[in-house]
């Protein structure tokens, strides 16, 4: 069975049930109507790839008429004329009316099989290209505002960071920048390290389960140790030489090191811990 639909219009009873078994004998899934406003109506309340239709059908439209009105309507139908007036001034009208293929009665059900699954494969190719085209679309409108989300926050960013050296004291001047650190990655505990006189880190800043501030030793030789707190994922990071950034999560988080807007972030703390 052929599953994409094919839409037969024609006025004459008999000649609708002979396509009608003929192109179901053949595997074609296909329905019937006896004049273009009833195609039109149909094809309202389902989608057909491919419609073949009568030119005369008497007292209504004309099979150029709805070849028309199914490419204003439904450009992504195609449309195939049968008429047995097939002159060079009907063929000129009908391609510019919008159809696919033209028929000539009387016809061979083998040619009409021929021009029928030429104009199913068109069909999908263009269904195919047309949903190729709203995915591509979609991703760009999402990269968009991907983009302008980050151009946003990179301002917002390079603001705090101007504010944090006109601040008039070391929290005043790290506050703003933990607070959008807080509120863009929603970590439960927060640290900021710093070296002191004695030669280790203390915590110079701290929100969420870090209320009593550890302190961080680094051995010899070998890394510097994190807290140690039990969160589910933890993150160590340098401030360049004058002092780290904890992040401890109790589960796992969309947080990554490689952020642009974070690694921004760090530089503004890097900047804080440096001239303060």
């Amino acid at each position: 069975m052929i599953q994409q639909p094919i839409l037969i219009v024609d006025d004459e009873l008999e000649v609708r049930e002979t396509l009608l078994e003929a192109l179901g004998d053949q595997g074609y899934s296909a329905e019937a109507v006896a004049s273009g406003e009833a195609a039109l109506a149909r094809m309202a309340e389902r989608s057909f790839p491919v419609v073949l239709t009568d030119l005369h059908m008497p007292g209504g439209q004309t099979g150029l008429d709805l070849i028309g009105a199914i490419r204003h309507h439904f450009p992504d139908t195609l449309c195939v004329l049968i008429t047995a007036y097939a002159t060079l001034d009907t063929s000129i009208e009908a391609l510019k009316r919008g159809a696919y293929d033209l028929i000539q009665k009387p016809f061979r059900l083998a040619e009409m099989e021929v021009v029928l699954n030429r104009a199913l494969d068109h069909a999908s190719l263009l269904g195919k290209v047309r949903d190729y085209q709203q995915e591509l679309e979609s991703r760009i409108l999402s990269r968009t505002r991907d983009l302008q989300e980050a151009h946003a926050e990179a301002l917002t960013l390079c603001d705090l960071g101007l504010q944090a050296l006109d601040a008039p004291s070391f929290r005043e001047a790290l506050d703003p920048l933990l607070d959008q650190l807080a509120a863009r990655w929603s970590p439960d505990g927060l640290g900021i390290y710093r070296r002191g006189k004695d030669g280790n880190l203390h915590c110079v800043a701290a929100r969420g389960r870090l209320a009593l501030p550890p302190r961080l030793t680094r051995p010899q030789p070998g890394p510097l140790t994190a807290p140690g707190l039990g969160y589910a994922e933890d993150h160590l990071l340098p401030l360049g030489p004058a002092g780290w950034l904890y992040l401890g999560f109790e589960s796992r988080s969309a947080f990554m090191e490689s952020d642009p807007a974070f690694l921004l972030l760090a530089r503004h703390l890097e900047l804080v811990l440096r001239v303060r």
